[in-house]
């Protein structure tokens, strides 16, 4: 039998205790000693978790309470407005300086302006409210001959309650993006609305334009809804990729249509451009006027908008949209009316054209040449190999007198008695927008002379 160590001794004892089990005094002592410390912690988050939703829920409480108070104010505010009470709408505002005041004033009496003529409803219903500190920012509704409009109207927390203050464009809300179709738009909170209109009717503008157009790759456009009052429509300085819109709400937005028709053609307008932008045609040709026109014609299809784009609608109408493209593609710089001919493919008078506002701007060249003293110019407009037409159009020219504003508003298709072809056109004399009296009729002949049209009367 060996030696036995003393390790040895009480490892073996300790096996025989733990093989015999545990002492259940002991046991319970330490179930009980467990379930205190459990229970007391659980008393003590109790505790904290309480403290905290009581301190939560009396923030929430004083939020409440303060954005109430702002609603109040916005309600008396508006009430004031409805009733004509100038006083009390005043007495809502204020500005360090006293700009703002003559500024709301003038406000004021616009609305009363307003309430006499149109049918108005100051609603003053709450769209949205967003509180930051001392800063308010309400969204609030009003109808004007039964369309919604929303505006947005900033506020001040002072010691004797909410005030209406000068906009706050650094309040506009959280920086958002928001993408359709491969059109990304940046904006802030308050645009969101604004953007998601956007971004969509932008994307199928492209569309359309690059079918019609041919575009080798379809231009990757970003759009920035910038809430700045100086803000312009624009392509930005820094990204000539990048649209730059100013916000609806610094004025104020359609609430059924946040992107109106108003911002769809001036939008309509810069993405034309911009798809036509790589040609500069030579004035005054007439690559001039087809320039533009094609531009017209895209609004037109853009925005679904009338743009008395009459010659090309009617080429695309009766030769398709492509036929737009094509003579995109073939036009110089210096190119004459007769380049259409190479799109039709037939002479211009068998084309099924409209020619309206090709003739209107035809008359209208006419007096800024004679303006300008462009005599050659002038004279090329006309079918001067006929002695009758060249003396009059030397006695025009001489006069220097451009005469009124000419609008063509029909045009016949005819045959001359030498069977060249003519048209007959029908034009209002004068311009009824800067004139009470109704503009006066007169027929102009134009002539087709070596594939262009020459004026012969």
């Amino acid at each position: 039998m060996g030696i036995r160590l003393d390790w040895e001794i009480e490892a073996e004892r300790e096996h025989r205790q733990q093989s015999a089990g545990e002492d259940p005094e002991l046991q319970r002592r330490r179930r009980r000693a467990r379930l205190r410390f459990l229970l007391a912690l659980f008393i003590l988050l109790a505790l904290i978790g309480g403290a905290v939703a009581a301190v939560v829920f009396r923030l929430r409480q004083v939020e409440r309470q303060t954005e109430q108070v702002l609603l109040d104010t916005v309600a008396a505010e508006v009430a004031a407005l409805r009733l004509g009470n100038l006083e009390a709408y005043l007495g809502m505002q204020r500005s360090a300086t006293d700009a703002w005041l003559e500024q709301q004033s003038d406000n004021f009496d616009r609305y009363q302006m307003l309430k006499q003529n149109q049918n108005v409803n100051l609603s003053g219903r709450i769209i949205a409210t967003q509180i930051d500190g001392s800063r308010g920012r309400v969204q609030i509704e009003e109808i004007i001959d039964g369309v919604p409009y929303g505006r947005v109207w900033f506020y001040w927390r002072y010691e004797d309650g909410w005030r209406h203050v000068p906009p706050d464009y650094t309040f506009w809300g959280d920086a958002k993006t928001f993408t359709s179709e491969g059109v990304t738009v940046r904006y802030h909170t308050v645009d969101q609305a604004v953007a998601q209109a956007v971004a969509p009717r932008i994307a199928s503008w492209l569309r359309i334009g690059c079918a019609a157009l041919a575009c080798t790759t379809v231009p990757q456009i970003t759009v920035e809804i910038v809430p700045n009052a100086d803000q312009e429509a624009g392509w930005s300085p820094n990204d000539p990729s990048v649209l730059q819109l100013p916000s609806p709400y610094i004025d104020a937005s359609r609430l059924d249509m946040p992107f109106d028709i108003g911002s769809q053609i001036t939008a309509a307008n810069l993405l034309a451009e911009r798809l036509m932008d790589d040609f500069t045609p030579v004035y005054p040709h007439d690559a001039y006027y087809l320039h533009q026109a094609i531009i017209s014609w895209l609004v037109k299809r853009f925005a679904e908008v009338e743009t008395n784009s009459f010659l090309i609608s009617s080429l695309a109408e009766h030769y398709g949209d492509a036929a737009v493209g094509r003579l995109r593609s073939v036009l110089q710089l210096d190119s004459n009316i007769s380049i259409i001919g190479q799109i039709t493919g037939t002479s211009l008078d068998a084309a099924s054209l409209d020619w309206r506002d090709f003739l209107t701007w035809r008359l209208s060249l006419e007096d800024e040449l004679i303006t300008q003293r462009e005599e050659a110019a002038f004279l090329n407009l006309y079918d001067t190999g006929d002695a009758t037409v060249r003396d009059q159009a030397y006695v025009r020219f001489s006069s220097g007198d451009p005469g009124e504003p000419r609008t063509v508003t029909s045009v016949m298709a005819q045959q001359g008695s030498t069977g060249i072809p003519e048209l007959r056109a029908v034009v209002d004399v004068g311009d009824p927008q800067t004139s009470n009296s109704t503009p006066t009729q007169e027929e102009i002949l134009f002539r087709l002379i070596n594939g262009d049209w020459k004026r012969a009367s």
